[in-house]
């Protein structure tokens, strides 16, 4: 018959081989989830001819409008400007005079989000008086472009080869022109949104690749 003491012995001595439970302590994982929620993100960086035109005496920072992000540079007369209306961005620029020139340089047009970027042809057409004739098709870097199609493009490769003097710009002011190219194209992050971008003739005071959809503060 076995003992009560023996009961008590064998029970203490399974107390001390059973080792201590560990201490609570967060994974690397969440360790390193906690750092990335707390650091804060790094600005995006400019490219190359951006940087150079404007790092030196420009300040690099966000511009927020409609619902999309972008990064560009303030200058003392030269800086982008949000606008809800348009909706998109516009350049602002300051003459010597001190009067104030604006000029819309990003271009929002709203679609369907399993819609095609073709299904903003209508909303381009009225913003571009003259692109009757012309259409969204696929340009370089996977943008697209607005261009003439049947006889306006014929009429306009003659332009191009010195055949004629005109037109000059076959789709409006949203389409090619002398003055530099406009591109379109959608945010991964916003498929409601058609983004028309105008590249000028010299390096823009903003960055279109640094382009990101923003979510409401609502």
């Amino acid at each position: 018959m076995i003992r009560a003491s023996q009961i008590m012995i064998a029970a203490a001595l399974l107390a001390a081989c059973t080792p201590a439970a560990p201490e609570a302590t967060e994974t690397p994982a969440v360790e390193a989830l906690a750092e990335t929620e707390t650091k804060p993100q790094e600005p995006p960086q400019p490219r190359e001819s951006i940087a150079e035109t404007y790092g030196a005496t420009c300040t690099w920072g966000e511009v927020v409008s409609a619902g999309v992000s972008i990064w560009s540079y303030t200058c003392p007369t030269l800086r982008l400007v949000a606008d809800e209306a348009l909706p998109g961005f516009q350049r602002e620029q300051i003459g010597e005079d001190g009067s104030v020139i604006l000029t819309p340089v990003i271009q929002f047009f709203p679609k369907a989000p399993d819609a095609a970027i073709g299904a903003v042809i209508d909303a381009v057409r009225a913003a571009s008086p003259g692109s009757e004739s012309c259409e969204i098709e696929p340009g370089s870097n996977d943008d697209f472009v607005l261009m003439p199609t049947g006889d306006a493009a014929l009429a306009y490769s003659k332009f191009l080869s010195g055949e004629a003097e005109a037109p000059s710009m076959p789709c409006g002011p949203l389409g090619p022109s002398e003055g530099g190219g406009r591109t379109f194209r959608v945010l991964a992050d916003a498929p409601d949104k058609v983004i028309m971008i105008d590249w000028g003739t010299e390096p823009p005071v903003y960055d279109p690749d640094t382009m990101t959809a923003v979510k409401s503060q609502d």
